[in-house]
């Protein structure tokens, strides 16, 4: 039995083979070297992710924003941040139905501050360009995972979740996304209300409305937006009314009418072999997937934008697989796994999309991702704890694990203030300093969890599987 609450209480944590099918080599043959197969199949599978992003993903985003008229940080909320998180949402499922395991307090606590700092230390350390943040996206996204995560410890502090407690997530993220179709509006009152405030933020935003090369280009281009008036927090180009977005994905000397063929081989020596060995997949995807970037396809961006979300879905499974396969041929304990590989593993496309559109200095669109995939993973946990109180067992409640709500709720909550004080203190700024005290942070909380966890700090009764 306590090997069974062990399990129950950390998915990620202990996540046992049972969870994925079983593996084509035995203990011994991964160990005398077929280990380095499942390594390539990581590199293989990492590579497949920012294809399936870089090509599909991102530029059926560009089009969803131009035809509803977001701006960055809206668009980066919601379906950049569903998108991107749709892995966390089929393992939701999978927890609950298949494999009848929780999505456990630890689950949450892992992936979601690997989420806050360390795609935020990734968009940092990886990206030359300074990018400039704005005061509000952050804010209002903080205070959505802040209240997310208080409603969470509420309905799982009695270890039973309800139907009206799962209607209560969705009804929070509901409200999530009636404040982004208002956003700017609200945005404005609030600007203008503690405009004291926000005084570094109005310099900053000047200045690289200063800094914008927009020269040459035409009126009557199909990247043009209507124009939106949104000074304050410098998202749209006030003189030009094209989206970051657009700017980013074209370049400013790429706007054409046809794009280029997925089959066109790179110049660079590196991207041509990568573009070689990832020939597979992109056949696999021209074949599945429509290119919404050719004329033919543009009006079918919605299913580019989901079936790039399945694929994304079904590298990630395959990934998180391997990795579960590699830390148990080399012996590393579950706990240390499900904080670090796991939780890394299944945030992958978080990862790449925001490294992507950081390095293209939309900077807002990179952080209201990764504060937005936390608050769509709250989504992630009420969805199927909804469908099965209300639609399968309707008359018994979830079962959950809550032990370790202290040390989850203040770890997270601290997460979130960290993150927005490092933020101001830059001078809202996302560049390598930022970065480099977040990757620090997030060491910090990884080794601090994981002798929690190992019951070498605290009164943590959980043990490791392997135990």
């Amino acid at each position: 039995s306590k090997l069974v609450s062990s399990r129950n209480s950390n998915e990620d944590l202990c996540v046992c083979s049972s969870e994925f099918p079983e593996g084509f080599f035995t203990v011994q043959e991964r160990k005398d070297g077929g280990i380095l197969i499942y390594f390539m199949i990581i590199f293989y599978m990492l590579l497949s992710v920012s294809f399936v992003c870089d090509d599909y993903f991102l530029p059926s985003l560009e089009l969803i924003s131009e035809r509803l008229g977001l701006s960055q940080d809206v668009a980066g909320a919601t379906f950049m941040a569903a998108g991107s998180s749709a892995p966390e949402l089929v393992t939701a499922f999978l927890g609950v139905f298949v494999t009848k395991g929780d999505i456990g307090v630890s689950t949450i606590m892992g992936s979601a501050v690997y989420n806050l700092l360390c795609i935020c230390a990734a968009c940092g350390l990886l990206t030359s360009a300074v990018g400039r943040l704005s005061c509000w996206p952050l804010f209002r996204d903080c205070v959505a995972y802040a209240i997310s995560v208080a409603a969470v410890i509420a309905i799982i502090s009695d270890n039973r979740v309800h139907w009206y407690d799962s209607a209560c997530l969705l009804l929070v993220y509901g409200v999530y996304v009636c404040v982004l179709c208002f956003d700017l509006k609200i945005s404005e009152y609030m600007m203008q209300r503690f405009s004291p405030c926000c005084s570094c933020l109005n310099k900053s935003s000047r200045e690289r409305d200063e800094q914008q090369p927009l020269v040459g280009w035409s009126d009557d281009s199909s990247l043009r937006l209507h124009r939106r008036s949104r000074a304050d927090s410098g998202i749209f180009q006030d003189d030009s009314g094209y989206s970051h977005l657009s700017l980013s994905l074209h370049g400013l000397n790429e706007i054409t009418d046809e794009q280029k063929s997925v089959f066109t081989m790179p110049e660079h020596d590196l991207k041509r072999i990568l573009w070689v060995l990832s020939l597979p997949v992109i056949v696999l995807l021209f074949l599945t997937v429509p290119d919404c970037r050719r004329r033919f396809w543009r009006k079918c961006y919605m299913i580019t934008f989901l079936m790039s979300a399945v694929w994304i879905s079904g590298f990630t499974y395959v990934l998180v697989w391997m990795v579960t396969v590699v830390g148990e041929t080399l012996g590393i304990p579950d706990t240390v796994m499900g904080m670090t590989l796991l939780a890394a593993g299944t945030s992958i496309p978080d990862t790449v999309v925001s490294v992507m559109v950081a390095r293209e200095g939309k900077a807002d669109m990179a952080m209201s991702n990764i504060v937005g995939s936390n608050v769509f993973d709250m989504l992630c946990l009420g969805l199927p704890w909804f469908i099965k109180t209300v639609f399968v067992d309707t008359g018994s409640p979830v079962e959950v694990n809550s032990s370790g709500l202290v040390f989850m709720s203040c770890t997270l909550l601290l997460s979130i203030v960290f993150l927005f004080v490092a933020v101001h203190i830059n001078g809202w700024k996302l560049d390598w300093k930022l970065g480099l005290v977040s990757l620090v942070c997030y060491v910090l909380f990884a080794t601090l969890s994981i002798l929690y966890e190992l019951g070498i700090i605290g009164n943590n009764p959980i043990r490791a599987c392997s135990d």
